[in-house]
């Protein structure tokens, strides 16, 4: 099946890979693809006894590559799988307690972690292809790291990837220094092929039967996702060059392993193979053969929304050391050729590196088996933290699904549900379903890892036949049966509900309402918007969310089952709760009033509401609190001259110290109950939002005994030289006159206001009630200003005073006597 081990270019770095990892806790290992990582270096390791005796792990990332590098070093050590070497995977084992070297994927190492910390039959572990950064991989890599640090100082750790650049080892403390392997590798030449933009199958199959005809060797294609494997392969099949010279192949993640393992195989005809792939293909063991690559660019990965606590397969720009793992299959065993279907111009706007899966998927499991773990999530070493925010959203959730208490430990549900391999709220389903309800599993495992190859919404099959699944869901639905018929907790168990019941359970989260009778627009009660596209005219009010996918800022729902109302409030009663809330209305005279309801909400999203005719005080009081804490308060006292004059004075000795008191409107906001209620009379049932008493509560709240005080250091009004009473404005930072120059007329200076600390700002007017100077220095204006002011104004104005010596004139608010006689 293999081609046999040969001199490999890291086994000349054997010596310094042995003396670092007897020396360091964590050695790096930095080598090009093809050079021996996986299947030549780690027999040597247990030659050098770098484990001390004890069993060699390496973490691969992907079932197949965990189980074809076991298969090819046992090839070479003629035994069969399972003797010195064996692997670990997802429903597959072949290794026992004389295995030297077990290949086992991260979910794997996850459970051996979280069932022996110690990691007592290992002395070496290894972390494969570590440029990944799987959210499963980063996570053991952060708990073998505490396991060295707590139980296991003799603990080695061997960390290997072609592509390292951009790994911060040293902010988690890993100081040791990279051991780079050079090899000669095989020529590649690399074409890019223009604009990405274009059709990828429309060029694809013009290139494919060309690269059939002109080249060596297989063909290996990475395309996105199944649906792009589908397609392609659909329209690659009956073309004559294909159908007469080549066997078109798929590979991806959640295929039959079977038929996975086929393509490391010769055709048996002889035929060229071309190999359509996921970035399944793009690490690990080698695919023997390959000699031609074609890449399109992109990847789907799931993204995961915090916010709505759904992940979304989306479509995605690969990085340039994905490219470079892609280029680097094609010249494993000769000259090879890569065929890149983008420009370099577009390729300048790739990132660097892949980004950890740990900051945008799903940690809702992380946190829990941190939990489990006995630690909290942010002590322990990660290379890359997840967010602070996504943590909190996810503990919300958790506690929501009841896997987390208030206090956020883990409950006895918590623990059920980490039993099964599966998304938290899945598990959550299967831990409260009793053994009577076995149907219901077949539905829950139906949940399980689909790609959406379409959107027309479809309400969720009232029965999900097992014999009806593809291989590897048939699988997982076994394994997840097994485990659910040997439950450990039946106290958790919720007896004698129907199959609706159980489902819901597990999404509190995406029950949602319809905007408007009939509308496909829903609103969930996690509070994001969700749209229903259906052809259908018989939309249900209430629906339970299954499935989802993006939709700009919306979800596009995808799988749902039909809720009534009375439904969701026996299912949710613990999680729904009654809210008091306001609303103002207007009759026809045009009096506001405050218009109490209460509603019944189940998260964010309204069950229903009705308005409380006549609310008791309590209700009113807090209808009442709320539409303040809402209210632009602000706004509303400027109506009210009165009140806002002597609320500007107030805030003006405030800010002067002449006052020692809080009046911003926030504040007011926050303690309108300890000055305002005490002037509302909440018996009569209904309030006048238009008769608010704030005046006078507002100097209550003040002090009355302070009166007279603002009115002596802030007065609202000043008498001027003239005899007029003139408003002072206490609207700006200072306060304010404005006033006609004639009428001050002999005036040297105003008094200064807040104790003596603060000059008026004199608005000098025209007779016209124009500004012609704004000064606080009246005496400089009458001695400089004011004969420029007279030389421009006197013409304009010639029946208003306009003495030469202003300072000795009378003061006047009328015309000239002279012309008024």
């Amino acid at each position: 099946m293999f081609p046999p081990l040969y001199p490999f270019p890291v086994l000349t770095a054997l010596q310094s890979i042995v003396d670092s990892i007897q020396t360091n806790p964590v050695t790096i290992l930095d080598a090009p693809p093809g050079t021996g990582k996986t299947t030549a270096l780690p027999t040597e390791l247990l030659k050098a006894g770098v484990s001390s005796g004890k069993k060699i792990c390496i973490l691969e990332p992907r079932r197949i590559a965990a189980k074809n590098a076991a298969k090819r070093i046992s090839q070479s050590l003629n035994e069969d799988v399972g003797t010195t070497v064996g692997y670990r995977v997802r429903f597959d084992t072949k290794a026992n307690k004389d295995t030297k070297i077990e290949f086992v994927t991260d979910g794997i190492l996850t459970k051996i972690l979280l069932t022996d910390p110690e990691l007592k039959d290992y002395g070496l572990i290894i972390f494969d292809e570590f440029h990944e950064r799987r959210l499963d991989s980063d996570f053991c890599f952060a708990l073998t790291r505490r396991t060295q640090e707590v139980f296991r100082n003799d603990l080695k750790l061997l960390v290997m990837s072609a592509t390292l650049e951009g790994q911060n080892f040293e902010s988690i403390g890993i100081h040791s220094k990279p051991i780079r392997v050079k090899a000669e590798t095989h020529p590649l030449e690399i074409f890019h092929m223009g604009d990405s933009n274009k059709n990828v199958n429309f060029r694809l199959l013009d290139l494919i039967p060309k690269a059939v005809e002109q080249t060596e060797g297989d063909i290996l294609v990475f395309l996105s996702g199944k649906k792009e494997i589908h397609d392609l392969k659909n329209g690659l099949e009956p073309i004559p060059q294909i159908k007469s010279n080549a066997v078109v192949m798929s590979l991806y993640g959640d295929m039959n392993l079977t038929d996975q393992e086929r393509i490391f195989s010769p055709n048996p005809q002889g035929k060229k193979k071309i190999i359509l792939s996921t970035n399944i293909a793009e690490s690990s063991v080698t695919i023997p053969g390959v000699r031609v690559v074609f890449d399109t660019g992109f990847h789907k990965h799931a993204v995961f929304d915090s916010e709505s606590g759904v992940s979304h397969l989306i479509k995605d720009r690969i990085s340039l050391s994905s490219a470079k793992q892609r280029a680097g299959r094609a010249a494993r065993e000769g000259k090879g050729f890569v065929y890149r279907l983008w420009s370099l111009e577009e390729e300048k706007s790739f990132l660097d590196r892949t980004k950890p899966e740990i900051l945008e998927g799903d940690i809702d499991r992380l946190v829990l088996e941190v939990k489990s773990w006995g630690e909290e999530i942010q002590q322990l070493p990660f290379l890359d933290p997840p967010n602070k925010g996504s943590v909190a959203k996810s503990v919300h959730r958790l506690q929501l699904l009841g896997c987390l208490d208030s206090q956020s430990n883990l409950t006895e549900l918590g623990k059920e549900c980490l039993r099964y391999p599966l998304p938290i709220r899945l598990g959550k389903i299967l831990s409260v379903l009793p053994k009577e309800k076995e149907s219901v599993v077949a539905d829950i495992v139906s949940l399980v890892g689909k790609e959406n190859f379409g959107t027309e919404a479809k309400s969720f099959p009232k029965e999900n036949p097992p014999e009806s699944f593809p291989y590897e869901l048939k699988a997982v639905f076994d394994q997840i049966l097994r485990i659910y018929r040997e439950k450990s907790n039946l106290s958790l168990v919720l007896p004698g509900k129907d199959r609706l019941f159980y489902l819901a359970s597990g999404f509190p989260d995406r029950i949602a309402k319809t905007k408007i009778l009939n509308g496909k627009e829903f609103k969930l009660s996690n509070g994001k918007q969700g749209i229903l596209n259906t052809t259908s005219i018989q939309i249900p009010e209430y629906i339970l969310v299954l499935d989802t996918f993006s939709f700009g800022q919306d979800l596009l729902i995808t799988s749902f089952l039909p809720i009534e109302e009375s439904e969701i409030e026996k299912f949710f009663l613990d999680l729904i709760h009654t809210k008091v809330v306001s609303e103002t209305r207007t009759n026809q005279r045009g009096e506001s009033f405050l218009v109490v309801k209460e509603e019944r909400n189940l998260g964010e999203l309204v069950l229903n509401s009705k308005e409380t005719k006549s609310p008791d005080p309590t209700i009113l009081s807090l209808a009442l609190t709320e539409y303040i804490t809402k209210a632009a308060l602000e706004e509303e006292w400027e109506k009210d001259l009165e009140l806002k004059n002597f609320y500007n004075r107030v805030r003006f000795l405030e800010n002067h110290a002449v006052l020692d008191i809080k009046t911003d409107f926030p504040h007011l906001k926050e303690t309108c109950k300890e000055w305002l209620f005490p002037f509302i009379n909440f018996d009569s049932g209904k309030l006048s939002l238009d008769k608010l008493p704030y005046l006078e509560a507002f100097k209550a709240y003040v002090g009355y005994d302070k009166l007279n005080l603002i009115d002596s250091f802030a007065p609202s009004s000043i008498q001027v030289p003239s005899g007029s009473q003139i408003q002072l404005n206490y609207d700006g930072i200072e306060p304010e006159l404005h006033v006609k120059l004639q009428e001050l007329f002999g005036l040297k200076s105003l008094p200064k206001l807040a104790n003596g600390k603060v000059s008026i700002l004199i608005h000098l007017l025209s007779p016209a009630r124009r500004p012609v100077q704004i000064t606080k220095d009246l005496e400089s204006f009458w001695n400089q200003g004011y004969h420029e002011v007279k030389k421009e104004l006197k013409g304009r104005y010639p029946r208003h005073p306009w003495p030469d010596k202003p300072w000795e004139a009378t003061p006047t608010k009328h015309l000239n006597q002279t012309k008024r006689s």
